[in-house]
């Protein structure tokens, strides 16, 4: 019997916004009846959100995905899948295997003949990206940066020198570290470092603006806790 098929699926990046998901992709989603989700409670609060109808308690059946997630995990996740069946695996925000766990699910699934199919929503990088006005030729995501001086400040500073080159530099920080990040980023950096900070993408407190740290040591913007995008380019 041939191997089923993998959906990767995107989800809100902050608050309930059914309608960033295209309806395609809603009726997609329709079809299946298990999943592999970070934390379940969330996964069921965002598939209500989009007008899901199948009975969580009999219908459907839900793997929480552990982020450090062995090969050997993914036999047990993909065993249906790996019957035939369709499963879909979703991001806590936005697309999946992107600063999120999976793409040793989805490594499997190629390993093992299970078609994988990426459906169609919300990505703060990319967004971050085209509406910085950086370069989006050359780019790299650095993910989170580190936590402990002084690698924290090395890094920061080789992003600023790699962004010099023309390759656009994007990073991110957990919410409540964002605002001092901000905070290091200014002391850190040249004054005439371009800085995009895009926050809250999708939102209705979405702010995005670019401009040179020496104009940024002006800004009175509080960033603590809320979702941040950060672009050196």
């Amino acid at each position: 019997m041939p191997a089923g098929k993998l959906f990767l699926i995107p989800s809100f990046l902050g608050e309930d916004n059914p309608a960033i998901i295209p309806d395609q992709v809603k009726n997609v989603i329709g079809t299946i009846d298990e999943f592999i989700v970070e934390n379940a409670k969330t996964t069921r609060r965002f598939l209500r959100a989009i007008g899901y109808k199948k009975n969580f308690d009999t219908e459907v059946t839900m793997h929480e995905l552990d982020k450090h997630a062995a090969q050997q995990d993914c036999n047990v996740l993909l065993k249906n899948v790996l019957t035939g069946t369709a499963c879909g695996l979703i991001s806590e925000a936005g697309n999946p295997c992107i600063a999120d766990p999976g793409n040793e699910v989805v490594a499997f699934a190629h390993q093992h003949g299970i078609e994988v199919i990426p459906l169609v929503g919300p990505s703060s990088i990319l967004l971050a990206l085209i509406s910085s006005g950086f370069n989006g030729q050359q780019f790299a995501f650095n993910g989170y940066l580190p936590i402990k001086e002084p690698e924290r400040s090395k890094k920061i500073k080789h992003l600023e020198s790699l962004s010099r080159t023309g390759v656009t530099q994007i990073f991110m920080e957990t919410p409540f570290r964002n605002q001092k990040l901000f905070e290091e980023l200014i002391k850190t950096c040249s004054a005439d470092t371009r800085l995009c900070i895009a926050c809250d993408l999708t939102l209705t407190t979405q702010f995005i603006k670019t401009q040179k740290l020496k104009n940024w040591r002006e800004a009175k913007i509080d960033f603590n806790k809320r979702y941040c995008i950060f672009l050196f380019g």
